[in-house]
């Protein structure tokens, strides 16, 4: 039996979309027209495919498609689109609490540039985040205000670490039917798109 979530192969997809599926339930008024959401949760969706390659790795790729049994096995997902950071040593200045969207993480000098931007995944804990909004300086105590999505599933201490290096999210297929591949004209191996949903 593996042991998940697995790492994810050698091979280097050679394309990536990770999108935020919110979970929401909107109510509009017949009378005003005013709409009111109620938001659940939220949670990543991945799509994607592998480049053509020789039959000898195709062969090392399906058989680890298929040691994930459809939906019962997880992977572990470095995300393509991540911005590399060097920052180490960041790490929660208070405790976070689970529904919460930001975070005011220490580790800078006074009033440093916190090298920091939107768009940025960062992790914590188990959870891939992307980050929303983030002053360009530390305050006057070396601390951060971030903002992300999607909300936190958990509690956090506060001096829980914060992975801005290699940040990744736990994935499962969304189907239980395992993606094979097939032969193209040129008799090389091609895989269909492999599409995954967050673990939660």
């Amino acid at each position: 039996m593996p042991t998940y979530p697995l790492p994810f192969p050698a091979k280097a997809a050679a394309r990536e979309k990770l999108q935020l599926n919110n979970r929401q339930a909107a109510m509009e008024s017949p009378h005003t027209l005013a709409i009111q959401v109620v938001n659940t949760a939220s949670q990543w969706n991945l799509d994607f495919t592998w480049p053509r390659m020789s039959l000898a790795r195709a062969q090392v790729l399906q058989g680890w498609l298929d040691s994930l049994q459809g939906q019962v096995g997880t992977f572990r997902y470095y995300p393509r689109a991540a911005t590399r950071s060097v920052l180490t040593g960041r790490s929660l200045t208070s405790a976070a609490y689970s529904y919460s969207t930001n975070v005011r993480l220490s580790g800078w000098a006074s009033n440093a540039t916190s090298e920091l931007s939107v768009g940025q995944f960062f992790q914590l804990g188990n959870q891939l985040l992307r980050i929303t909004a983030v002053p360009a300086l530390a305050d006057a105590n070396g601390q951060v205000l971030v903002e992300f999505q999607p909300m936190l599933r958990a509690n956090y201490a506060a001096g829980a670490a914060i992975n801005l290096a290699t940040p990744s999210g736990v994935f499962r297929l969304v189907s239980a039917e395992t993606p094979s591949f097939d032969l193209d004209i040129d008799g090389l191996p091609t895989f269909p798109s492999v599409v995954a949903k967050e673990a939660i």
